[in-house]
């Protein structure tokens, strides 16, 4: 039996939430990458460079979140067509990896904080 149209419609919900959350982590990236020129700024009062860390966490989390784009259109596009055959087999995976490197990032940046504030 395939999928019903509000089958194919959660897909393109669960699809849009997961471009969201791309979203918020590519903005965190920025932000993170941005954030050392601001604190030098406010200290010196001129422009400088930023950390070299805060780059690369910075960076690392902006590519996270385009991955995370890239990886939800493939799963959309998976379930779409589960769903065309009136088949779905639900997996984990992406909801465990996302998980986990979002635990990592954030205990990582707590450190940091919590060792260069």
């Amino acid at each position: 039996m395939p999928g019903t149209p509000t089958d194919h419609l959660a897909n393109e919900r669960t699809f849009l939430a997961w471009v969201r959350t791309a979203l918020t982590i590519i903005g965190l990236g920025f932000v993170v990458a941005k954030f050392g020129i601001f604190l030098r700024e406010l200290a010196t009062g001129s422009a400088g460079t930023s950390s070299p860390l805060s780059e690369v966490v910075g960076v690392f989390l902006v590519l996270a979140g385009s991955a995370l784009v890239a990886i939800a259109y493939y799963r959309f596009s998976t379930v779409r067509e589960d769903l065309k055959v009136g088949k779905y087999d639900p997996h984990m995976a992406m909801e465990l990896a996302t998980t986990v490197v979002l635990v990592a990032i954030g205990v990582a940046l707590a450190t940091y904080l919590l060792f260069t504030g």
